[in-house]
């Protein structure tokens, strides 16, 4: 017997037909696009609104956009600042560690046989304070920085709201001025 599939052996297999498409289906779609015609139909036949005075822009809209566009730029400001004080943050902790580190060693040294004389032990001892004085430095000058950058966005933040409430305000009292009760 060979390998394989028998070929020829049993009877045709029918062919596919398509399905015809159901009528239902196409009178749905003609009931909808003449409901689309006639509703559109139904608008053009009502009035037309009556034409509203052209709305006078509003005095502020200038200070509003130069108001917005300035607190996009501090927002990106306040993000850089985070960044590098963040960056900061992890050098000083290196520089810690790395303080950490010679201190250990220096006590280790003094503890044996001294090696090297008592000045150049006290040199390396101070170059090593001046290194962590430093990176603290950086530290709290870039951690000012960030909290001045924030500052300085959320002041133009309220800035735009306070531009944004007057906007309302000017709105609310063209549209009526008075308070309407909702029950």
């Amino acid at each position: 017997m060979p390998f394989g599939k028998n070929k020829k052996i049993s009877a045709p297999r029918a062919n596919k037909s398509k399905v015809p498409a159901r009528e239902e289906a196409l009178v749905a779609a003609e009931e909808e696009a003449s409901a689309k015609e006639i509703a559109a139909e139904v608008v053009a036949m009502q009035p037309a609104a009556p034409a509203e005075v052209a709305a006078v822009p509003s005095p502020g809209r200038l200070k509003r956009k130069e108001a917005e566009a300035e607190l996009d730029e501090l927002f990106i400001e306040y993000e850089v600042m985070q960044e590098a004080d963040s960056e900061a943050v992890k050098q000083l902790k290196l520089a810690e560690r790395i303080y950490g580190a010679k201190m250990r060693r220096l006590d280790a040294s003094q503890a044996g046989k001294r090696h090297g004389s008592p000045f150049g032990e006290l040199e390396r001892i101070y170059k090593a304070e001046l290194e962590l004085l430093r990176a603290r430095l950086t530290r709290s000058e870039s951690e000012g920085c960030a909290h001045n950058a924030e500052a300085n966005w959320l002041a133009q933040q309220c800035c735009v709201l306070r531009l944004e409430n007057a906007k309302l305000t000017r709105t609310v009292r063209k549209l009526g001025g008075a308070r309407a009760k909702v029950r």
